[in-house]
């Protein structure tokens, strides 16, 4: 001890304050206590809640915290799921992906982490079901438990498909992993009231035919497959899923009264290449549908036909429509329109282009003749230019563009 004053005396200050103050944390991290009587854990939730996850799919990972609210550190003896290897449901825990762990020791009033997913087994039945389950937390022989709770869904799965002619039907969701495509001249029809769910790198596509038969009060809807949205506030993501891609081999497609949203992820909700041979009628015919919140172009045609009656088409991250390289097209009683959303900024997009040519190159361009028409059509949005037409175009492409009883266009003349 007196070797420890001389080193003091002779040590400079900052030196000694230094020495003093480790001793000082090492002395009391010595003496540090664990509590081992009684003592209470609290927790952010008593109940963990999912929205609807599919079978065979995993959910999101959601979490949870474990409160030390005692003034000593404590020892949990054991955290596990209560339905153990069997458990839909699993945890990861100081970075530990576990059904069960040991002896997790928590300073006084400190906190951890308790983060859990799920993967439900398919069943036979075609409404959603409840999976429940607890996470049981024991503290010197006291169990505490979290509620989880989840609810799942079986569904037709569509893995990396080719289809031929088939029927689906309202039974079950249909869930669409790494893309589908309908063969060609093969028809894919879908009856009123299908959900289609895409996984995020999926498109649906069409060389040769879909027909779809929504009603008004059973529309058949497109969307990402990601149903966990308490988790995300309950709110819709552009680009959840890449979209309905109709191939050059494609023809006589029509979709009726069909919500299309939240796709639009490496493209366009909606891709038409131009046909094969000659098309004796629309290659597509959307009626009464909803393209909405596309991370890209609602609808991009090159030198197709296409025709919308009836349609509403909004929120899209490029052009709502965009026709490029000519074609022919029909817009009858629409609204087209781009006010910006979630995670899409309308700052440099109007609403609609349409286009006789597409460059090939700096002074190169390919093009074909354009035939176009919007009639009691609303086209809309947040730039001053709703509606673009190039103002000077090959002059040896024959192009007609009627715009007949519609409002709201703001645009550059074809010159």
């Amino acid at each position: 001890m007196l070797q420890h004053l001389k080193f003091f005396q002779k040590a400079p200050i900052w030196i000694a304050l230094i020495i003093w103050g480790l001793s000082s944390f090492l002395f009391s991290c010595s003496k540090q206590k664990i509590l081992s009587n009684g003592g209470n854990l609290a927790f952010s939730t008593d109940t963990l809640k999912f929205d609807t996850v599919f079978t065979t799919l995993g959910s999101v990972t959601r979490s949870f915290k474990v409160y030390n609210t005692n003034n000593q550190a404590i020892i949990i003896s054991d955290i596990r799921l209560a339905g153990g290897a069997a458990s839909a449901f699993r945890m990861n825990i100081d970075g530990e992906p576990v059904k069960q762990i040991s002896d997790i020791k928590l300073a006084a009033n400190d906190s951890i982490y308790v983060f859990v997913a799920l993967t439900i087994d398919p069943t036979s039945g075609t409404l959603p079901f409840l999976v429940q389950e607890k996470v049981q937390f024991t503290l010197n022989g006291n169990i505490s438990e979290v509620q989880l709770e989840a609810y799942g869904q079986d569904a037709h799965y569509i893995t990396d498909s080719v289809l031929s002619s088939q029927t689906w039907v309202n039974d079950k969701p249909y869930v669409i992993i790494h893309s589908a495509l309908v063969d060609s001249a093969e028809t894919l029809t879908i009856q009123k009231g299908c959900r289609i769910y895409m996984h995020q790198d999926s498109k649906l596509y069409v060389a040769g035919t879909l027909r779809v038969f929504g009603t008004k009060t059973d529309s058949v809807i497109f969307q990402g497959d990601r149903l966990d949205r308490d988790y995300f506030g309950n709110r819709d993501f552009p680009g959840e899923w890449r979209g309905l891609h109709f191939l050059s081999s494609s023809q006589g497609s029509t979709l009726n009264y069909c919500i299309i949203k939240n796709g639009g992820l490496t493209d366009a909700s909606i891709y038409v290449q131009p046909p094969w041979s000659a098309l004796g009628g629309p290659m597509v015919e959307l009626n009464k549908c909803v393209i909405a919140n596309s991370a890209g172009y609602g609808i991009l045609a090159f030198n197709s036909w296409v025709r919308m009656n009836n349609c509403l088409v909004h929120t899209c991250g490029l052009q709502n429509i965009a026709i490029i390289e000519g074609g022919n097209y029909e817009f009858n009683a629409s609204t087209i329109a781009t006010f910006g959303g979630l995670g899409i900024n309308h700052a440099q997009q109007p609403a609609v282009v349409v286009l006789n040519y597409r460059d090939t190159s700096l002074t190169g361009f390919t093009g074909a003749p354009l035939n176009a028409s919007f009639t009691n059509c609303i086209i809309d949005g947040s730039l001053m230019m709703k509606l673009f037409l190039p103002a000077k175009v090959p002059g040896h492409i024959m192009s007609v563009l009627k715009i007949a009883q519609s409002k709201g266009i703001v645009g550059l003349p074809m010159g």
